[in-house]
């Protein structure tokens, strides 16, 4: 079995050698994987081919994220919020906290890092010295905030292509909700020094035109990604849908759209489906259920929590991306959709504790870098050691409650 191939593919997308992205690492392990005859080019072809949804939703939503950019729309927002805040250095963090949790629910924790971080970064740095505090907010309510409903995070559509809303929302969307608190409650005291003063208050920015208009496409977007999951359609046609109809009232030229696609995504994703296909087929399945069903027999909140602590481990060691591919095998083979919460709890706010565990925050430790700001792995991880314990908790235990 080609577990020494998926092995260090894994290891080269978490670590990430200099100049050698991670789509590069899933892309020759898929390569190597077929060349080594562990998997058929028609079945990896297959692979790929079967998660058409997912790949056309994250298409779709770096195309909102796009003409959310292009037409100010973000922008005016952040300006809007620093009138609000009425001169408050810590009311602003609150506003903006709060807003990015916003953004992230209707267009992903994707878009939130990628997009709002940099206008969040120009807003406040114009006003405050200490703008680290409110970047590190961008980035940790980009995660905290992308389980509840099922198009915040492609991860969530990657373990649950179809979800049933009602149900999804009444598992996922109160612990939610007292995430983002817990995370807003725990920042608001580690940064309390840093948070304290005035900025000087300046009227709020006009609303475009073009902002308006997308604003208000994003509104119809977010209303049929409801309808799609209510009448059970796939969201990635919605998304899509979505997204050319938001480009073009934001009047946003297709080549600049094209350009600003992160096709390097869409790479990674189809090496993983089909580097992690033989693996699927090959015993990881019946493995992954039978450690599961091992932890049922301690009770089901020892099943729960170790469908979510196991999940939050593997995302933060290697990624959230390939665990969440795994995690979908998982699930369609054991055919409930109870089990895929816990494991969406796990996948999403496991990867607040590293750098590298979730695509959004690695799009958004590139934004820092291009504006010369550095992190370090071990701030980072110990504000993630304050904020992932509890909100993982409170899932586990709301889960627990509903059983």
């Amino acid at each position: 079995m080609p577990y020494a191939v998926v092995a260090m593919a894994m290891l080269g997308i978490a670590i990430r050698p200099r100049g050698f992205p991670a789509w590069a690492s899933a892309s020759l392990g898929a390569i190597l994987v077929v060349v080594l005859g562990y998997e058929s080019i028609g079945a990896a072809a297959g692979a790929v081919a079967q998660q058409w949804n997912v790949l056309l939703f994250i298409l779709g939503l770096m195309g909102l994220s796009t003409a959310a950019d292009q037409s100010g729309a973000f922008e005016w927002i952040a300006r809007a919020l620093t009138v609000y805040a009425g001169g408050s250095r810590r009311r602003l963090f609150v506003l903006l906290f709060l807003g990015g949790a916003a953004l992230t629910a209707v267009l992903s924790n994707d878009a939130t890092a990628i997009v709002f971080t940099p206008i969040v970064y120009r807003t406040v740095a114009k006003r405050v010295d200490d703008v680290l505090p409110f970047l590190f907010g961008c980035t940790f309510v980009a995660d905290t905030a992308s389980f509840g409903l099922p198009f915040s995070n492609p991860a969530n559509i990657l373990v649950l292509p179809r979800p049933h809303v009602l149900e999804y929302l009444w598992h996922l969307g109160p612990p939610q909700l007292v995430a983002i608190a817990i995370n807003l409650l725990v920042f608001l005291a580690v940064f309390r020094t840093r948070l304290r003063g005035r900025y000087p208050v300046e009227e709020g920015l006009e609303l475009r035109p073009a902002a308006r208009r997308t604003l208000a496409a994003l509104a119809c977007v977010a209303v049929a990604y409801g309808a799609a999951l209510y009448f059970d359609w796939p969201l990635g046609p919605v998304a899509a849908a979505g997204a050319v109809l938001t480009l073009a009232v934001a009047r946003v030229a297709p080549a600049d759209a094209a350009r600003r696609v992160n096709w390097g995504t869409f790479v990674l994703l189809g090496g993983l489906f089909a580097m992690l296909d033989p693996i699927a087929r090959g015993g990881f399945i019946a493995w992954a259920s039978a450690q599961l069903e091992s932890a049922a027999h301690h009770g089901a909140l020892a099943a729960i929590a170790a469908a979510a602590a196991g999940s939050a481990i593997l995302s933060t060691v290697l990624n959230n991306l390939p665990v969440a591919v795994a995690s979908s095998y998982v699930v369609a083979h054991s055919g409930s959709q109870t089990l895929a919460y816990p494991l969406i709890a796990g996948i999403d706010l496991g990867p607040n504790l590293t750098l590298s565990g979730s695509l959004a925050t690695i799009l958004w430790l590139g934004v820092l870098r291009e504006r010369g700001i550095r992190v370090s792995a071990l701030e980072y991880a110990r504000l993630g050691a304050l904020v992932v314990p509890p909100t993982l908790l409170v899932n586990v235990l709301w889960l627990w409650a509903l059983r």
